[in-house]
C-alpha cells in the first residue's frame, strides 16, 4: 500500500502542477484584450535576406503596401548572389519607403543573420523597429498599425504571431501542431508576465533596447538566437505586450520536409541552454510535469485496479483527476486555437501534447550538443 500510495501522491503532485499551467497560464491567451491606442509613431520594418529574391518577388510588395501613414522598410542584402541585387535597386526606384543595404560578404568569413541584422538596425531612422523574414507574408495591410498599437508608455517589446501555410500531409501536420504549441507557450506565458522568447518572422522592439545592451553582443558567438535570446535577455514583467489580431499575423512557407523541419528545430533547441534559469526551469517544470503525469498515470490506475476490492476510491480518485485534467485541456486548448485560428487541429489535441514533448525531447538532445553552420534567410 505504500507504494501506491507514493505513487498516487505523485500522480496527483504532477496532475495539480499540469492544471496550474493550463488554468493559472495557458488560459491568458484566451482572455487577452487588444489595446485602444491609436498613436500611429514612425516605424522601421527591418528585412535580412540572404539569395531570397523569389520570396521577396512574392512578398515584400505586402509588407510595402502598409496602411500605415509614416514607414520605412529596410531591406539588409547579405551577400545575395542570386539575382537579389538588381531586383532590391530596381524596387527601390519606385518605392520611395524602401531602404536597400548591401553587403559584401567574403563566404569564408560569412558573419550570420546578427551581423546583418545589426547593419539594418543601425541603418533604420525610426526608434520602432518591427522585424520580419524575407519569406514571411503579412496577413493583412493591417500588420503594422496593430502591431504598434500594442506598444505603451512602458512597453519596449511586441511579440506576435508567426503561422506557416497550411498544406497537406503528415508533415505538415506536425509543423503546425508544433507551432501551435509553441505559441501556446511563449505568449501565454508574456501575458502572464513572465517572457521568455520571441520569434523574428514577426517581432519588434524599440532601437533604444537595442543599444542598451549592445545589440546581440552576449550571444554574439552563435548564429542563432537573434530572436529569442534577444528576447529572453531584455524582456521583463513590464515591458513587453504581444499582438493577437489576426491581422497582424505573418505567414510564411514551412520547411518543405520532415528532414528540414527537425535541423530547423535542432537549431532553436541550441540556444535554449542559453536562455535565463528561471525560464529554463519554467519550461523544464511544464514540460517535467506533463511526462511524469503520464508516467504515473498508467501505474497508478494498474496498482489501484489491484486493490479495487478493498479499496476503490483510489481507481475513481485517479480517473477523476485524469479525466479532469483533459477536460480542462480540452476547454482550454479550444480556445487558444480559435485565437490562432488552429481548430482544424483540435480533433487530434489528445495526442498532441505526449507526441510533441517525445518529439521535443529527441530534438531538442541533439540540438543541445550541435550548434548551426550558417543561415539563409
Amino acid at each position: 500500500m505504500s507504494v501506491l500510495f507514493i505513487v498516487l501522491a505523485a500522480f496527483g503532485f504532477f496532475a495539480i502542477i499540469q492544471l496550474t499551467f493550463y488554468l493559472g497560464i495557458f488560459t491568458r491567451v484566451i482572455r487577452w484584450k487588444e489595446s485602444t491606442n491609436e498613436n500611429r509613431p514612425p516605424v522601421s520594418v527591418i528585412i535580412c535576406a540572404r539569395n531570397n529574391r523569389k520570396f521577396l518577388e512574392d512578398n515584400l510588395l505586402d509588407v510595402l503596401r502598409q496602411d500605415y501613414p509614416d514607414f520605412e522598410v529596410v531591406v539588409v542584402n547579405d551577400g545575395s548572389t542570386d539575382g537579389t541585387i538588381d531586383f532590391l535597386d530596381n524596387l527601390k526606384k519606385e518605392e520611395s519607403r524602401l531602404k536597400v543595404l548591401h553587403l559584401d560578404i567574403d563566404e569564408r568569413f560569412h558573419r550570420g543573420k546578427k551581423f546583418a541584422q545589426t547593419i539594418g538596425i543601425k541603418g533604420a531612422k525610426n526608434d520602432i523597429l518591427v522585424f520580419t523574414d524575407a519569406d514571411c507574408k503579412p496577413s493583412s495591410n493591417q500588420w503594422l498599425k496593430n502591431t504598434v498599437k500594442e506598444y505603451s508608455n512602458d512597453t519596449e517589446i511586441v511579440l506576435g504571431v508567426a503561422n506557416y501555410n497550411r498544406k497537406i500531409g503528415l508533415t505538415n501536420w506536425i509543423v503546425q501542431l508544433e507551432t501551435f504549441h509553441t505559441h501556446l507557450l511563449y505568449l501565454n506565458f508574456a501575458l502572464a508576465k513572465m517572457p521568455y522568447m520571441g520569434v523574428g518572422r514577426n517581432l519588434s522592439y524599440k532601437r533604444p533596447l537595442f543599444f542598451s545592451v549592445k545589440g546581440f553582443a552576449s550571444h554574439q558567438h552563435l548564429l542563432s538566437g537573434d530572436d529569442d535570446l534577444f528576447v529572453n535577455e531584455t524582456a521583463t514583467k513590464s515591458n513587453t505586450s504581444v499582438c493577437l489580431n489576426p491581422d497582424a499575423r505573418t505567414l510564411s512557407e514551412p520547411p518543405r520536409s520532415l528532414g528540414a523541419w527537425v535541423r530547423q528545430k535542432k537549431r532553436h533547441f541550441s540556444t535554449g541552454k542559453l536562455y535565463l534559469a528561471k525560464h529554463k526551469l519554467m519550461l523544464f517544470l511544464y514540460s517535467f510535469s506533463l511526462l511524469m503525469f503520464y508516467l504515473t498515470a498508467v501505474p497508478g490506475i494498474l496498482m489501484s485496479i489491484d486493490v479495487m476490492a478493498t479499496t476503490p476510491d483510489w481507481l475513481y480518485t485517479v480517473i477523476g483527476l485524469i479525466g479532469l485534467r483533459f477536460l480542462v485541456q480540452a476547454i482550454v486548448l479550444y480556445g487558444n486555437m480559435k485565437k490562432f485560428d488552429y481548430l482544424k487541429y483540435y480533433v487530434v489535441f489528445p495526442l498532441m501534447d505526449i507526441g510533441i514533448l517525445l518529439i521535443q525531447i529527441f530534438i531538442g538532445i541533439q540540438g543541445y550538443f550541435s550548434k548551426p553552420k550558417r543561415w539563409n534567410s
